[in-house]
């Protein structure tokens, strides 16, 4: 049965929780706490024009205004809360939805695509939409705030103004969201891809092939000046959107103000109250330019995680078996060699007996490893699969983990393990024999999976592995494919 994508608003809904909830009251607080200084400005300046202004009320002012920062900081530390959390779970749901979708490992467009949103892309959404939130949120609660303080203490038509403007911004947002979020999808698509070039950097520069190094470098060139254009015509349209926001907000608000001043040419008190707030009108009125800019961007960030939806299941290749070239493999167990012609047969020949080695055979490319992530796909937990090429965690390792490339191999993923051989001081071959010491040790299944498990081994190290796979078939299954089982 095919599972279900997840769509966007169930991915932003790993962010709802506790440390969510408070981050929102606080910023609620914060706002008031600015409204208030904004109150208390004005019953100040209207005792100024009494003659009756006392240094409390400067007090007071300073005190508000104080805890709104306070309570803004800590708010932020909620905010971060919430992000890892959202993050964490996206990572378990993305783990428990693919666990087991072996046929994935070795497709490179397939990785290409999917693990920038892995490596650090869904990170940077999930922060970028909860930061976006808090910023746009403050703004408006701000603004809402204020705005009404303004309306009972100096004239009821500067909130409706503010409302007129931020009702003008947003129909702006609605009439012209579908092309900024087009502009912004293919922003992140280019980006992913320059991303994923890195990916191959390493062999392609350190193998010093002067061949490879202009293919790549070519290849390199091209995606960067498409990732340029791509991003020079989001802040084009990010920042188009902010200034015809920004030119509309202050012409709506700036009206409204000049009629109160002039219908209100008597009244002393009142204009000294508008004079007072004229800063934080002028303010506000920025504010409701980042609020359309911030609306801007949330867009941006939202239409970044129907990316990370929509790669959330990548599907292996439905004709993934069909390369195999089942009459160039051989499964050959002790005197017996059996031709297989499908992974049904391959499957029955590897269930016939509880304990044992099997030695997959054949030439380049004819599907051995293949072979073995469609024997795992089948076998699911019943067996354990160990590629010729991973990034497998081990209890040995602890958090070190090797550093990958891709390759041009038969297709495979290359891992280069200077990273952990600096940090372990373990040689490639050191660490897989203790990769494999670890399997042996502790694991139980019925049936192993072994790729190349003597790639990287010298001669000693090779018969201590061979050991391993001997004591391991001693009570499980074992197919296996080595170098010394390659035909002459």
């Amino acid at each position: 049965m095919k599972q279900k994508q997840i769509s966007r608003v169930e991915l932003a809904s790993y962010l709802l929780s506790p440390s969510l909830f408070v981050m929102i009251a606080l910023m609620v607080a914060e706002a008031m706490l600015a409204a208030a200084t904004t109150w208390l400005v004005i019953n100040a300046a209207r005792k100024v024009a009494e003659g009756h202004f006392l240094l409390g009320d400067l007090i007071w002012i300073l005190t508000a205004q104080s805890a709104s920062y306070v309570v803004g900081v800590i708010s932020w530390i909620f905010a971060e809360r919430a992000g890892y959390r959202g993050f964490g779970q996206f990572m378990l749901r993305f783990a428990r939805d693919n666990r087991g979708k072996v046929k994935l490992f070795g497709d490179k467009p397939a990785r290409e695509q999917v693990e920038p949103f892995l490596t650090g892309e869904t990170f940077q959404c999930f922060f970028n939409l909860i930061y976006e939130m808090e910023f746009t949120l403050k703004l408006f609660l701000g603004l809402v705030f204020n705005a009404l303080v303004l309306g009972t203490e100096i004239d009821l038509s500067l909130p409706f103004a503010y409302v007129g403007a931020f009702a003008a911004l947003l129909s702006m947002q609605w009439a012209l969201q579908n092309p900024l979020a087009r502009t912004y999808l293919e922003n992140q698509r280019m980006n992913n891809r320059v991303t994923a070039q890195g990916y191959t950097a390493w062999d392609n520069i350190f193998s010093g092939n002067g061949y490879n190094l202009r293919l790549w470098l070519g290849g390199f060139k091209s995606r960067l000046r498409e990732a340029l254009t791509a991003q020079v015509r989001a802040i084009v349209a990010r920042e188009g959107m902010s200034a015809m926001s920004g030119i509309v907000s202050l012409a709506i608000v700036f009206a409204t103000i000049t009629v109160v001043a002039v219908n209100n040419v008597g009244d002393t008190a009142l204009l000294i109250a508008l004079a007072t707030t004229l800063p934080r009108q002028i303010e506000m009125t920025y504010e409701l330019h980042l609020l359309a800019a911030g609306w801007n961007d949330f867009i941006a960030v939202w239409t970044r995680f129907g990316g990370v939806a929509a790669n959330m299941l990548p599907q292996p290749d439905p004709t993934f078996d069909d390369r195999i070239k089942f009459d160039r493999l051989v499964l050959r167990e002790g005197e017996d060699a059996n031709v297989v012609s499908s992974v049904n047969d391959a499957l029955r020949i590897v269930q016939a007996r509880p304990t044992g080695r099997i030695n997959i055979r054949g030439g380049n490319g004819a599907g051995k490893s293949s072979l073995l992530a469609s024997l795992k796909t089948e076998m699911r937990q019943r067996a354990f699969y160990w590629p010729a090429s991973d990034r497998l965690a081990f209890k040995f390792a602890g958090d070190v983990m090797p550093v990958d490339v891709e390759g041009d191999d038969d297709d495979k993923v290359i891992v280069v393990a200077d990273t952990m051989d600096k940090k372990l001081g373990f040689s490639t071959g050191e660490r897989q024999l203790k990769s494999l010491e670890e399997i042996v040790r502790s694991t139980d299944a019925r049936v192993y999976l072994l790729d190349e498990w003597d790639a990287n081994l010298d001669a000693a190290n090779k018969a201590r592995a061979d050991a391993l796979i001997d004591s391991l078939a001693a009570r499980a299954r074992v197919v296996e494919i080595s170098h010394r089982d390659r035909p002459a």
